[in-house]
């Protein structure tokens, strides 16, 4: 091993920040989609806001499947980048691409079918079932975009570029507010359509961006597309075993932890509509914060991946602890002054037209409590321990914290003590500090340190 230090390693900083900052502002973008419906139909009232609220967090569940599902791509074509073998690149993103079209497609045909029996497992109230089917039923084709894009951003950042997918999903932001402008209420002399219409706007944006970011690949990152000799090679059943010993345990942990956001969404809904109107609009203002550190997890899961392709071990260990310092400082500082700016703060959400001002400002301040928490767990899981494809030991840190401490945690606070909203999510807050705790204990363990892309047996290293 050589000797390296992080501070020293100009090269280590300037991979960092290409690759953080865009897809920091690329994740801020595909969370401000969601935000925008919110935002804008918060103006109808709180059972359309709780609605697309509710609409945004079923897809939710549709997204992080993709993302299982993309996070093979991002472990595995990153050792391969790093290792100089695009063919495994192609082959990765071919079966990514797959796999998220055939879970997709299901849930896609279903919300078109049943979308009325969907929405009324959360709530039974008239007015909200009536926006949340109609917003579900138009949106429900959107996921297969979603599982064409997901996957060719993360091969995309796998071998360096960016900045492009940042590019084109501000174009997707900008184009759907546009949309839900003329659609919503109908400007211009377009229908309007309410809460369909911004489905029908988030919908046309997504497809939009779909198109423009396969076109783009193909003319400036040809190289990662998928050829047809790699059809034959992905079959194989050494590259199949290679690619679902990474994903299916991403997929599975993804779906239950999603489930575990929908069973949140069920709780909240039982607390009242007005709750889970405050939830449907901060939780995305929480979503956009949260993406600006996303960006970190990303760097770290690619630049260690090219480590550890390269089996530059102790490299990867120092690394590693930089990229969680760095983040969780910045994301501390943040959640600080969002608290000393607390009546900027309220202003904001007297003028976002929010329910009950008290308790929403209440609620805020506890998100951003709970921030750098959240991100020292995105950071230190799906960036640290996936890149080594530790993806058994993250499992179970993010379920048993989700199901074992935070859902309980909920139900008992929430539904029976019958507390008010932002205690309950104080409560839940137990969560973020047990997964701290187990993530720390994993990475000091240093077993996520593997070659996952050698054809002998993997190697662990202790360092």
């Amino acid at each position: 091993m050589t000797t390296w230090r992080t501070s020293a390693d100009r090269n280590f900083w300037k991979k960092t920040w290409q690759l953080a900052l865009p897809v920091s502002m690329q994740s801020m973008l595909f969370a401000l989609l969601g935000l925008v419906d919110v935002l804008m139909v918060s103006k109808l009232g709180e059972s359309p806001v709780a609605a697309v609220g509710i609409g945004n967090r079923i897809f939710f569940f549709n997204l992080l499947l993709v993302v299982g599902v993309s996070g093979a791509v991002g472990v595995l074509a990153a050792q391969y980048f790093g290792a100089g073998r695009m063919d495994g690149v192609r082959r990765t993103l071919l079966q990514s691409w797959v796999c998220a079209i055939a879970f997709t497609l299901p849930f896609a045909i279903i919300y078109r079918l049943f979308p009325q029996q969907i929405v009324s497992v959360i709530s039974d109230q008239a007015d909200f079932v009536l926006h949340a089917k109609d917003y579900l039923y138009v949106c429900g084709w959107s996921i297969i975009f979603t599982a064409i894009v997901v996957p060719l951003e993360a091969a995309l950042r796998a071998v360096g570029e960016a900045k492009m997918p940042t590019y084109v999903g501000l174009v997707a932001v900008l184009l759907n507010a546009t949309l839900n402008a003329l659609l919503i209420f109908g400007l211009y002399g377009f229908p309007e359509m309410g809460v369909a219409g911004a489905a029908l706007g988030t919908t046309i944006s997504r497809g939009i961006q779909t198109v423009i970011l396969l076109t783009v690949t193909y003319y400036r990152h040809r190289e990662i597309l998928p050829l047809a000799i790699d059809i034959d090679t992905a079959k194989t059943p050494q590259a199949r075993k290679r690619y679902f010993a990474i994903a299916m345990p991403m997929i599975i942990h993804d779906a239950g932890w999603a489930m575990g956001v929908l069973v949140y969404s069920v709780i909240f809904a039982q607390l009242g509509v007005t709750e889970l109107a405050i939830i449907s609009l901060l939780a995305p203002i929480e979503g956009v914060l949260i993406s600006a550190f996303i960006g970190f997890a990303v760097a770290a899961s690619t630049i260690l991946g090219h480590e550890l392709g390269a089996e530059n071990y102790q490299r990867a260990w120092h690394q590693s602890w930089f990229f969680i310092g760095l983040s969780v400082s910045m994301a501390f500082v943040l959640g600080i002054s969002i608290w000393l700016a607390s009546d900027t703060v309220s202003i904001w959400l007297q003028r976002a037209d929010t329910p009950n001002l008290t308790m929403s400002l209440n609620v805020t301040m506890v998100l951003a409590l709970g921030l750098f928490l959240k991100v020292f767990n995105m950071v230190g899981i799906g960036g640290v321990l996936r890149s080594g494809g530790d993806i058994k030991y993250s499992i179970f840190i993010d379920l048993f914290g989700q199901w074992g401490v935070g859902i309980p945690l909920a139900i008992f606070t929430g539904v029976f003590l019958g507390w008010p909203l932002h205690w309950v999510l104080t409560a839940i807050l137990a969560e973020e500090i047990v997964k701290v705790a187990l993530t720390t204990y994993r990475i000091r363990g240093r077993k996520w340190l593997a070659n996952l892309i050698n054809d002998t047996d993997q190697v662990l290293v202790s360092v």
